[in-house]
């Protein structure tokens, strides 16, 4: 369990679903922020996919690396449910996703249901287009090719 946590947490990290988070604030008046002149009426956003690939904060932040996630005694660090903005993809502070936690445990059921009930093998093509495109969430440029084998037998995959 400790792994596919950290496996999903370095998906969020990487390929975050809301890379411009709605954090959005509207600046009420002229302001100046850490020497930047910010005039009123400015809409400021956080750009999640610019900090998830800070390699300031990130070592080798383009490569998929869940192990960073895991403390040398074997347990899950590092919240994303927001107390720590290198990674926070519900949000944070008052206007943190109020699903945030039922979402997580979603997402590590199926994904752990996934992989228990399936294997999952690389298709005829070469190679795997991890490009994105940003439209209402950050999603894949093109669709992901996979060849997928139940692992039992007699098993209805009818949904």
């Amino acid at each position: 369990m400790t792994y596919l946590l950290a496996v999903i947490k370095e998906v969020l990290r990487l390929h975050p679903p809301g890379p411009l988070l709605s954090w959005a604030r509207l600046a009420i008046t002229d302001t100046t922020i850490d020497g930047y002149d910010v005039p009123k009426g400015t809409t400021a956003m956080v750009n999640m996919w610019a900090i998830t690939r800070d390699p300031q904060e990130w070592p080798d932040p383009l490569e998929f690396m869940p192990h960073r996630f895991v403390t040398k005694e074997g347990e899950v660090e590092f919240s994303v449910l927001g107390s720590d903005l290198r990674l926070a993809p519900f949000g944070s502070g008052r206007r943190t996703c109020p699903g945030k936690n039922l979402g997580l445990t979603t997402v590590s059921f199926w994904v752990a249901t996934l992989l228990h009930e399936f294997e999952w093998l690389p298709s005829d093509q070469n190679t795997v287009d991890l490009s994105e495109i940003l439209k209402l969430s950050c999603e894949m440029a093109n669709p992901l090719s996979v060849k997928i084998r139940p692992r039992r037998s007699g098993l209805n995959l009818s949904l």
